[in-house]
């Protein structure tokens, strides 16, 4: 039986370890754009929040306006894509248990913060795409986690016969959480991945995992 039939996954530090990659384009993004970058931890502390680009560089450089901002983002986009192809790997049996849950009846969706080209780019260089019903990602102009109207105007247009007591958020970071809370959703923290634990433990979530490889068990009772 599938106590959760629809499955919504972050990515980053959820199926992917995209650490590395992320705070080598931070580097040069602020680099690039005149301004000294932060310390790895402090960069850290704030990939833990589980924000967008622009949330992160408005907490970090509150004096900048909304073109400095999206300066940035363009300078970061544009360093990514050769950091990801050369640093983010899959976690350990993505590939096994995404097969698992979907062979046992489960729908996958990819909800991520992360810009959505860049996203589809990576579930395509790792071969995911075939696996999933769908991948909804940032967007300008549209709502991100954990606000809740990602699941009124994003999710449930995709599954409109679906209730919410269907649904399974699984994710490493606070806003992840948060979503699901707002949403009214289950939640499932992933303890491997960025987020800080005693953000995300404070919220409660539904299910906790240390490895990938136990969700199926979450999913399927």
């Amino acid at each position: 039986m599938t106590r959760f039939p629809i499955i919504l996954l972050d990515y980053d530090g959820t199926l992917a370890e995209t650490r590395p990659a992320i705070l080598r384009s931070l580097k040069e993004a602020f680099e690039a754009s005149g301004i000294t970058p932060p310390s790895p931890d402090i960069l850290k502390r704030q990939l833990a929040r589980g924000g967008t680009l622009q949330t992160l560089f408005q907490a970090l450089v509150p004096e900048g306006d909304e073109d400095d901002a999206s300066r940035f983002v363009r300078y970061y986009r544009a360093r990514y894509p050769l950091a990801d192809a050369e640093e983010t790997v899959l976690f350990a049996d993505v590939h096994a248990v995404l097969e698992r849950l979907r062979s046992g009846g489960a729908r996958l969706v990819i909800l991520s913060n992360k810009h959505g080209p860049t996203v589809e780019a990576s579930i395509k260089r790792f071969g995911l795409g075939n696996l999933l019903s769908g991948i909804i990602a940032s967007e300008p102009d549209r709502p991100h986690k954990p606000d809740p109207h990602v699941m009124t105007g994003r999710v449930q247009p995709l599954f409109p016969e679906a209730a919410l007591s269907e649904f399974l958020m699984v994710g490493d970071t606070s806003a992840d959480l948060q979503f699901a809370r707002n949403a009214g959703i289950a939640s499932c923290w992933v303890s491997y991945g960025h987020g800080a634990p005693d953000q995300c433990l404070a919220l409660r979530p539904d299910y906790q995992i240390g490895t990938l490889e136990e969700l199926p068990g979450v999913v399927f009772g």
